[in-house]
């Protein structure tokens, strides 16, 4: 049976190797482990090469124990399986991650030098300038809002903060940075198909309100929030 396609809910690793890292859940069942053919990949020694699976369902996400063996921990508990709710922490060997759904608004904040550690911003003020997103449609056709971080990378690998499963994209293809003055500069990796802003070929350029960003097949609109 087929879902409509939520917004892109998603996970920051709090501590461990990765600390730090934010990993969006695109699909409807994204796979968890130390082996690099996972959807998420953790490098961690104490976590099974396939750990775990979050699922997509009609009530939300679920997180299924693929090893089971109940070391798949959430909220200090082991599982089999569980919806997750906004908020829960999950521990996999050493790797302690944070589930976020997008059902509100929030801020993101890059760690911190010491610990590497993140904390959920405050609320955000709707008419702060500083804050943007990307929307667009997943290759299902549904619709997706992506908030930026200061620095968001997109591109065909798994590694990427927005990954587009397009042969026409490059694996790093483009990243878009937060600049001092709260602008958003777009700027392209050298990609072999090239990076479009209203249909011009660009390599650097600052983003405005309502710029639309094409990458591979994938178009991405540029708004404040």
């Amino acid at each position: 049976m087929e879902y409509e396609q939520l917004s892109p809910a998603y996970l920051v690793i709090q501590h461990g190797p990765q600390a730090g890292k934010r990993v969006e859940i695109w699909k409807d069942c994204t796979t968890i482990g130390r082996s690099s053919e996972c959807d998420i990949f953790l490098e961690d020694i104490a976590v099974h090469r396939k750990q775990a699976r979050i699922v997509y369902t009609g009530a939300g996400y679920a997180l299924q124990d693929d090893h089971g063996s109940g070391d798949s921990i959430v909220n200090g508990r082991p599982v089999t399986e569980k919806l997750l709710r906004d908020g829960d922490t999950l521990l996999f060997g050493n790797t302690e991650l944070t589930f976020y759904s997008h059902e509100a608004t929030r801020t993101f904040q890059q760690p911190s030098s010491r610990g590497r550690e993140l904390h959920r911003g405050k609320t955000l003020d709707p008419n702060a300038s500083t804050i943007a997103k990307l929307d667009f449609t997943n290759t299902r056709g549904a619709p997706m809002s992506f908030e930026l971080q200061p620095e968001v990378t997109i591109g065909r690998s798994r590694q990427c903060n927005i990954f587009l499963e397009d042969l026409a994209v490059s694996r790093l293809h483009a990243t878009i940075r937060q600049l001092p003055d709260g602008r958003y500069e777009l700027e392209d990796h050298r990609s072999v198909s090239g990076t479009l802003v209203n249909g011009k070929a660009v390599t650097r350029c600052l983003l405005k309100e309502g710029d639309i960003v094409q990458i591979g097949k994938s178009k991405l609109i540029f708004k404040r929030v």
